[in-house]
């Protein structure tokens, strides 16, 4: 029979033998893909938009007076972020996040996704202060900058469900993803907002 301590021994030797075991398992479960770590519902990692919630028709100009209509976008998903160029906190941050999602995106994925910037603060947006904000947030060429007037702006903040900027609000700083045919799918208010779920759910989009 074996001695009490060798069998202690041979217990704590077979202990520790299924722990690393358990460390390995763990360790390749962490690597396998953003998915894995991702809570998801019905798929995605964002909350879903109502079913049917359209982008509303507007026609607006960018940052370099080009006319952008909600019909050009169609036939790619589109990121829309609710911004303002003087902000300098959550809507950089939010840029942020958007630009290394987009990075890590497959080069054919990332062709495919349009990104859009809505001014929120029209008072303050001016053209120059939008090209400024796009260069220091590296977005210059990969996102377009939405201006307009309150009364132009106002029906895209409400079919969105956005808080303008304001002395007494703070506005709502969501990310929505639109898909092709031009209908709302996902958001992500800027709490929830992380670049690995918005890269699985642009690249579900996008395929």
């Amino acid at each position: 029979m074996l001695a009490p301590r060798l069998k202690l021994a041979l217990i704590a030797l077979t202990l520790c033998a299924v722990a690393a075991v358990v460390g390995v398992w763990l360790a390749l479960r962490d690597d396998a893909g953003p998915s894995t770590r991702l809570q998801l519902t019905n798929g995605w990692a964002g909350a879903q938009r109502p079913s049917g919630q359209p982008v509303p028709d507007f026609t607006l100009r960018d940052q370099d007076a080009q006319t952008v209509r909600a019909a050009d976008l169609r036939g790619k998903p589109v990121v829309f972020a609710f911004i303002y160029s003087t902000c300098r906190d959550t809507c950089p941050a939010q840029v942020q996040t958007i630009r290394n999602a987009l990075d890590e995106l497959p080069a054919a994925e990332r062709n495919r996704v349009q990104v859009v910037g809505v001014s929120v603060d029209p008072a303050n947006d001016t053209a120059k202060r939008a090209q400024s904000f796009l260069l220091k947030q590296q977005m210059t060429g990969r996102m377009r900058f939405l201006l307009g007037t309150r009364a132009q702006l106002a029906p895209i903040w409400k079919a969105f469900a956005i808080q303008p900027q304001s002395d007494q609000l703070e506005h709502s700083a969501h990310t929505v993803l639109a898909d092709a045919e031009g209908f709302q799918r996902i958001g992500f208010p800027y709490d929830h907002l992380t670049g690995e779920a918005l890269e699985h759910d642009l690249a579900r989009l996008s395929n």
